[in-house]
């Protein structure tokens, strides 16, 4: 393999893939045995995967610049193309729900291999790959008006990172002058979002009723797979969150008005925990791999091994650049069983949460596919997969000395503290999204509306100090997930609560703990989300008593780390 920057991009013929998968329809339904059967899906499936990596290169460096118009062209082909050949595929899959040899798939492969197959017979409908174009063109409208939205402040032209770390500024005025031009920044492009936003909501409502779904959240909850639970488990769920972690968070809040001061608690003071700064990572972007490589050869022999591949072929791309899509994510290189990270480092603690939040994917990704046969068993649904990220952040805590030197304490207070208060907000984001495709002819205004109500019921804190846009509920707008990954937010609370079992266990026991942890992460996608919590030892946070016990163990730890300080 080469470092990720040399590795040529060459666009795949999609015409011959086509064909190709035309052949293999054929040779699954054909087949004389099982040993011939599975012979045939492998074949495919390493063809798949070369096809798929010059996707993903695509992807990554259309995302690392939004402005690059060769690689804007490339996303819009498989765009195009894909859906239509998604659907050839769905055809191999259903003759192998129908061959005499699906027991010995089974067998092979697991009950959840065949559980997922058979799910996605009821979305391989050619009738939904013209609104499936429609929608991955509006994903990537999406992105490219959020990447190049920019504003001036204090002389400089700065994009939504480039104003976070002024927003954690011991300056109140300028923690609330960064946070008015932050606001102003999406009223700006409040119309272009709330228009494609529109367009989403009614073309996704549109292929739920193709299908014959109630509505596009019945679809959604299918699509993600969620077969171990359902909207009534989740809506118990953010009761929990508000009856045991929504007072907490308030109660904490106010510890931290106290700390800093303050009369009264604003938006803009809620990322400021300590009155003399923040934590910040001491380092370049260099320097905080090279600490991280040392890190993650002391963790475990298996990280060890993981972290130097990623550092020898360069497979990061971290700093925050204009053009560059905001946020964070990690993806794969299917051919070379290879991560690939990416981030906008913005010089604040959030650095190195999103760097081992995502190296926790990619570690999972990079054991699993060399363990496991087949790409589809390599990750599980998301669910799973952010256990995999948040318990990372949580093992790497015993070197965060490295990092943060003297100021280590404040980092492991603000970071446990932040991994808690953030759960009310995660619900915010799933129950807008019910509230939205639940009643999809709302207006731009009546959605505002909703999150406001939403907001202060989850987090009755908040408060916008009479910001016009953000009082009336324009925060929505800055959660990606809602125009790219509809209902994706919900796994990331429901993995918090067992993340925070990883870290208590690992406070009592931290080999057990990591030894349950790489299980999880050898198992990939090869069982099913409780089965998956039974392989790890954690507790089903749907279960009423689960958020409760670990929300009180970490708030007593949080109360503990603030004595020390």
């Amino acid at each position: 393999m080469q470092k990720f920057s040399e590795i040529p991009y060459i666009r795949p013929d999609l015409d011959a893939y086509k064909h190709k998968a035309l052949q293999h329809v054929e040779n699954v339904k054909n087949a004389k045995s099982w040993e011939e059967l599975k012979s045939a899906w492998l074949s495919h499936a390493e063809v798949r995967k070369e096809v798929m990596t010059m996707r993903s290169i695509a992807s990554i460096r259309n995302s690392v610049d939004t402005t690059d118009a060769f690689y804007d062209e490339e996303i819009s082909y498989f765009n195009r193309t894909m859906p239509a050949i998604s659907l050839i595929e769905k055809q191999a899959e259903k003759a192998l729900l129908s061959s005499p040899f699906v027991e010995d798939a089974r067998k092979e492969y697991g009950d959840i291999f065949i559980k997922n197959m058979e799910n996605g017979q009821r979305f391989a409908d050619e009738r939904l790959v013209p609104l499936q174009i429609r929608e991955s063109e509006l994903v990537k409208r999406y992105s490219k008006c959020s990447a190049t939205a920019a504003i001036e402040f204090n002389g400089e032209k700065c994009n939504f990172y480039g104003l976070l770390k002024n927003m954690e500024s011991t300056d109140r005025a300028l923690r609330k002058a960064a946070f008015e031009k932050w606001s102003e920044l999406y009223a700006s492009i409040a119309p272009e979002l709330d228009a494609i936003y529109d367009e989403m909501v009614a073309l996704r409502t549109e292929m739920a009723h193709t299908l014959g779904f109630n509505s596009y959240t019945d679809m959604a909850y299918l699509q993600r797979r969620r077969f171990d639970y359902t909207e009534k488990d989740v809506k118990k769920f953010h009761e929990q969150v508000k009856q045991y972690v929504t007072p907490a968070c308030s109660r904490l809040y106010d510890i931290q008005r106290q700390r800093l001061g303050l009369d009264h608690l604003y938006k803009y003071d809620e990322s400021l925990v300590f009155a003399n700064g923040n934590a910040d990572p001491e380092g370049t972007k260099d320097e905080l791999i090279a600490k991280a490589q040392e890190m993650y050869r002391e963790l475990s022999p298996e990280t060890a091994e993981f972290f130097d591949f990623m550092v020898e072929y360069d497979l990061f791309d971290l700093e925050s650049k204009p053009g560059k899509r905001p946020g964070g994510y990690c993806t794969s290189l299917p051919a070379y069983k290879a991560p690939f990270i990416f981030s906008n480092f913005n010089g604040t603690a959030a650095d190195m949460g999103v760097l081992t939040h995502e190296a926790g994917h990619a570690f999972e990704g990079y054991v699993a596919s060399r363990l496991l046969p087949l790409q589809e068993l390599g990750h599980s649904t998301s669910e799973i997969n952010e256990i995999h990220s948040m318990a990372m952040e949580h093992f790497t805590y015993p070197w965060m000395e490295m990092f943060f030197g003297e100021k280590t304490p404040m980092y492991l207070y603000d970071h446990l503290w932040g991994a808690l208060n953030v759960i009310p907000y995660m619900c915010c984001v799933d129950e807008f999204q019910h509230r939205v495709y639940n009643n999809p002819q709302m207006t731009a205004m009546e959605r505002r509306q909703a999150w406001r109500e939403i907001e202060q019921e989850f987090m009755p804190w908040r408060d916008y100090d009479g910001n016009e846009f953000l009082c009336q509920g324009g925060f929505w707008m800055q959660k990606q997930h809602i125009f790219m990954y509809p209902f994706y937010y919900i796994e990331y609370a429901l993995a918090q609560v067992c993340a925070f079992q990883f870290y208590l266990h690992m406070v009592e026991d931290q080999p057990a703990a990591w030894a349950d942890y790489l299980r999880l992460c050898k198992a990939g996608g090869s069982l099913g989300y409780f089965d998956l919590l039974k392989l790890a030892n954690l507790e089903n946070p749907f279960e009423f008593g689960t958020v409760e016990k670990a929300v009180n163990a970490v708030v007593n730890r949080i109360d503990e780390l603030e004595k020390m300080l």
